[in-house]
């Protein structure tokens, strides 16, 4: 077993009430300095990787936040080629705060990739994990900086089932993206009564910082193999 340092940046829904927690590594080189090294997700053998709230409370019995710095007793990289960040965490041992940060503390953290896994005549919100296993590297974590950032609320109806779903709609790089929202958090903040929520974009006149994620395979989609794209969390920055 080892114990990862690691700031929090996403603890986005998976499942509810499961969640999916990720962050940067922080490493100790001694004389109180630290070094940001890659990202890491702690993940569970069960559910998809998905943590029960008991899995990853902190001491004092809180969830983890996004900025959060916390102590994650880990036991080994689960080596899954599509996910590279994964860790196994170390089942019955608690997890602790050390610290938070500030969000202008994220700035050296954001990354520029020249896209967001955009497969050639694919829906931009998926991809394929047969064109994922031919790219030279992945990666399933980004921090990155959007040139404009909404949410679009959209009513769908599935089995004579209708149902409200939030996205994250962005532009990244001149390529627009609509994305699955599953930042609990922001949320909860614009729109504290979804269930009413009217449908239509809401955009933020202010710029942000997303994490944006690749979840494993979504084995319920009538075609397999797709993995689909969704941001973690939204992070306001100052205007």
């Amino acid at each position: 077993m080892t114990t990862k340092r690691i700031l929090v940046l996403a603890n986005s829904t998976k499942h509810h009430p499961k969640s999916c927690v990720a962050g940067r590594e922080l490493i100790d080189e001694g004389d109180g300095k630290t070094r940001w090294s890659g990202w890491i997700r702690p993940v569970s053998n069960h559910d998809e990787g998905a943590l029960d709230f008991a899995e990853r409370r902190l001491a004092g019995g809180t969830d983890p936040r996004p900025l959060d710095v916390i102590r994650v007793p880990v036991r080994f990289p689960e080596n899954n080629p599509l996910q590279p960040e994964n860790w196994l965490i170390a089942p019955g041992q608690p997890w602790t705060k050390h610290s938070s940060v500030d969000v202008h503390d994220l700035f050296p953290l954001v990354e520029e990739p020249q896209n967001l896994w955009l497969q050639p005549r694919q829906q931009n919100d998926r991809v394929h994990q047969s064109f994922l296993q031919q790219l030279p590297e992945v990666r399933s974590l980004y921090l990155i900086k959007p040139e404009r950032f909404s949410f679009e609320i959209r009513s769908k109806t599935w089995n004579n089932e209708t149902k409200k779903k939030m996205r994250a709609g962005f532009s990244y790089r001149k390529q627009y993206y609509s994305l699955a929202l599953e930042d609990p958090l922001i949320v909860r903040k614009y729109f504290p009564d979804f269930s009413k929520a009217a449908d239509g974009d809401t955009p933020i006149n202010r710029p942000v910082l997303l994490c944006v994620s690749l979840p494993q395979e979504f084995k319920e989609f009538k075609e397999p193999g797709f993995h689909f794209k969704v941001v973690a969390t939204v992070f306001e920055l100052p205007a």
